[in-house]
C-alpha cells in the first residue's frame, strides 16, 4: 500500500525480493511524502528510482526483502480468462475483485495500444495494482478506468511493464531488473 500526503491511499507491488516496487506514476506525481505500508507493517522509507511518464510507470525501493510478484507475459493472455485486480479502493486496503479480460491491446490516454481491458471492479486507490491470472502472474498494472461506466477498467500489460522496468533500472544500473 502506497500513502501519500493527505492520506491518499493507492496501490503497489514487489517485483524484486530485494525490495523493487511498481506502481503508477500518475499517484505518486507531486507527492512530497510517500510512505510504503505492507499487510503486516510499514511504514518504509522509500527511494524513487525512476518514473516512465509516457507508460506511467514508477520503481521505487525500500531497503526490506519481501516476496514478489513474477511477471507473466501478457502475449499469452486470452479474451475471457479469469483475472483477479489487488488494490485498495477508497482506502480499503488489500482489496481483491475478480473478474475477466475483455479485450487485449486496448488504446490507452497516451494514444498507446498497451493495455488489457477488463471487468474486475476497478475504484480510486486500485492504481498501481497487479492483475494477477490463474497462474499467480502479474498480467498487468491499473491504470485507469471509464468513469461513470461499470466494467471498464484497464491495465498496463505485463511486458510493457516489463520494459518500462528495465528501461528505468538500465538508466542506474546498466542491466535489466525483470
Amino acid at each position: 500500500t502506497l500513502r501519500q500526503v493527505v492520506n491518499r491511499v493507492r496501490t503497489g507491488f514487489i517485483i524484486d525480493e530485494d525490495g523493487y516496487i511498481v506502481t503508477n506514476y500518475h499517484i505518486i506525481e507531486g507527492a512530497t511524502v510517500v510512505g510504503i505500508y505492507t499487510s503486516s507493517d510499514g511504514p518504509y522509507d522509500i527511494q524513487l528510482i525512476g518514473v516512465d511518464s509516457i507508460m506511467d510507470v514508477a520503481l521505487l525501493k525500500i531497503e526490506e526483502n519481501f516476496q514478489k510478484l513474477s511477471l507473466g507475459n501478457s502475449d499469452n493472455v486470452d479474451i475471457g480468462e479469469k483475472v483477479i485486480a489487488i488494490g485498495n479502493p477508497y482506502g480499503l486496503q488489500f482489496s481483491a475483485t475478480v473478474g475477466s479480460v475483455s479485450q487485449i491491446h486496448r488504446e490507452g490516454p497516451n494514444g498507446l495500444e498497451i493495455y488489457l481491458q477488463i471487468d474486475a471492479a476497478i475504484n480510486p486507490g486500485n492504481s498501481g495494482g497487479p492483475v494477477i491470472d490463474k497462474n499467480g502472474k502479474v498480467i498487468g498494472m491499473v491504470n485507469f478506468k471509464v468513469k461513470g461506466a461499470e466494467g471498464l477498467g484497464f491495465a498496463l500489460e505485463s511486458n510493457f511493464i516489463r520494459e518500462a522496468i528495465n528501461d528505468i533500472y538500465q538508466q542506474v544500473s546498466g542491466e535489466d531488473l525483470v
